[in-house]
C-alpha cells in the first residue's frame, strides 16, 4: 500500500510561480542526487541565463568526503552557476507549500527514497516535476506525461528537460495538470485510506 497524500491541502494556487525559478527541497545528502545538480545546473545556466535554483533543506555531513554537502555542492558550480543559486536551509514544514507555488519546475534527482512525499506533493500542486528514473520512479511518474524522469548522472539529459520547460509555460501547466490527476487517482488521502482499512480488516479476520 503506498504512501498518500491530502490533496485538499496540497492543491495547485492562484499564485503564479517565477519565471526561470527551479526548486529542489529535501534534505541535502548524497543519496537524494545533490551532488548531480551543480553539473546539470550548469547546464542549464548555459543554455538558460536568467534561471535561478533555490535549495531547501537541512545540510548533512558527507558520508565519504566528511564535508557539508552544501560546502562540496558549492565546490562544483561554475563561476557563472554560483550567481544564480540560493541556499535557504532548513525551513518550517508549513513553508515548504509556499516555495512550491513559487516555483516554476521542481527537480528531485534521488537515488534513494522509500516512497517520496515530495514527489506527491509536487504533482499534487501542478507544478512540473523532473525526477529520477530509478527503482520506485516507474510506480509514481509517468515519464512524458506527469513530467520526466531522467538518470541524474545524465546531466546534459536531464538539464535539457528542465530547459523545455523553462522555455515552455504550456507544458508546464500540461505536465503540471496531468501529474495532479494522477495522484487524485492513485495516491490521494481519500483513495489509500480504505485500502488500508481493507487490508488490516483481511489480516484481522484472517488471524481471528
Amino acid at each position: 500500500i503506498y504512501n498518500s497524500i491530502d490533496t485538499e491541502r496540497f492543491k495547485p494556487s492562484s499564485v503564479l510561480g517565477n519565471k526561470n525559478l527551479i526548486l529542489y527541497y529535501g534534505t541535502l545528502v548524497r543519496k537524494k542526487g545533490v551532488l548531480e545538480l551543480p553539473y546539470i545546473f550548469n547546464r542549464v545556466i548555459e543554455l538558460n541565463p536568467n534561471a535561478k535554483l533555490l535549495l531547501l533543506g537541512k545540510d548533512n555531513l558527507d558520508v565519504f568526503e566528511g564535508k557539508p554537502t552544501w560546502e562540496l555542492f558549492q565546490d562544483k558550480l561554475s563561476e557563472q552557476s554560483k550567481l544564480s543559486v540560493q541556499y535557504l536551509s532548513e525551513i518550517p514544514y508549513k513553508e515548504v507549500k509556499h516555495y512550491i507555488e513559487q516555483s516554476q519546475v521542481v527537480v528531485l534527482p534521488s537515488y534513494a527514497e522509500a516512497f517520496p512525499m515530495t514527489w506527491l506533493e509536487t504533482l499534487a500542486m501542478e507544478k512540473p516535476l523532473v525526477s529520477s528514473n530509478i527503482g520506485w520512479a516507474k510506480e509514481l511518474m509517468i515519464d512524458g506525461l506527469t513530467g520526466f524522469t531522467v538518470n541524474p548522472r545524465n546531466h546534459n539529459h536531464y538539464a535539457d528537460k528542465i530547459v523545455a520547460l523553462l522555455r515552455n509555460p504550456a507544458l508546464c501547466e500540461q505536465l503540471g495538470k496531468a501529474g495532479r490527476k494522477h495522484v487524485e487517482r492513485n495516491f490521494s488521502t481519500k483513495k489509500i485510506i480504505p485500502q488500508n482499512i481493507e487490508f488490516y480488516e483481511r489480516v484481522i479476520h484472517q488471524y481471528t
